[in-house]
């Protein structure tokens, strides 16, 4: 059986904001700014982030899943109590360098867009426990992916690399790792999982992939 473990699962909302008000439209949003915690702009069409929701100064929850966005400006910056971000699903190849400065951050989804090179700035988020960044086209993962050592769930099935870095194993926290349709040699399979021992690894069925 396939586990898309961070999709069905890490994407929900935090129960500590079960009691928030779900906005999700900007014309609503905008009406009480300080109040906006809680804000999803799924499938609104939007090329970019509004500029106003970087206003938001109390935001904690962001979903702008399956959008047409292609670029995330300097402004991201001024959300300095986000925690969980929903960018999967858009047209972004790149994140901004401000993007670092989203120390809270917890969860992070940039599934489905269009990274070929994995986004640099994220190894800065010393909080995150969840990364998603299936389906993109990333070709190597770096070694300095050891310092987000706090991850608990980390998604990159459907990539292009074909090798972890040894540093993958100073992961302490991590408990499931997908790596499903990603071009790993059996031999790079075997690695791997004695590299991560205590780990729940996903991988596609055997393939000669080099071997």
């Amino acid at each position: 059986m396939l586990l898309f473990f961070v999709k069905s699962k890490a994407q929900e909302i935090p129960s500590y904001l079960d009691t928030c008000y779900r906005y999700t439209s900007i014309e609503e949003a905008s009406q009480s700014p300080d109040n906006v915690r809680v804000l999803i702009l799924n499938k609104k069409k939007l090329k970019e982030v509004p500029a106003i929701v970087y206003t938001f100064k109390n935001l904690e929850y962001l979903s702008l899943e399956k959008n047409k966005i292609e670029k995330i400006a300097s402004d991201i910056k001024e959300l300095k109590n986000l925690k969980v971000l929903n960018l999967s699903k858009n047209n972004l190849n790149d994140l901004p360098s401000e993007f670092t400065t989203l120390t809270q951050l917890e969860k992070l989804y940039l599934s489905k867009n269009n990274f070929t090179v994995f986004p640099l700035e994220i190894l800065e988020l010393r909080q995150l426990r969840v990364l998603n960044l299936n389906q993109n086209n990333i070709k190597e993962i770096p070694y300095s992916i050891k310092d987000l050592s706090l991850l608990t769930h980390l998604d990159l099935w459907d990539n292009e690399f074909t090798t972890l870095p040894e540093s993958i194993k100073e992961l302490k926290n991590l408990k499931e790792l997908d790596l499903q349709i990603v071009p790993l040699s059996n031999s790079e399979k075997k690695r791997i999982e004695a590299l991560l021992p205590n780990v729940n690894v996903h991988f596609s069925n055997s393939c000669n992939c080099g071997d």
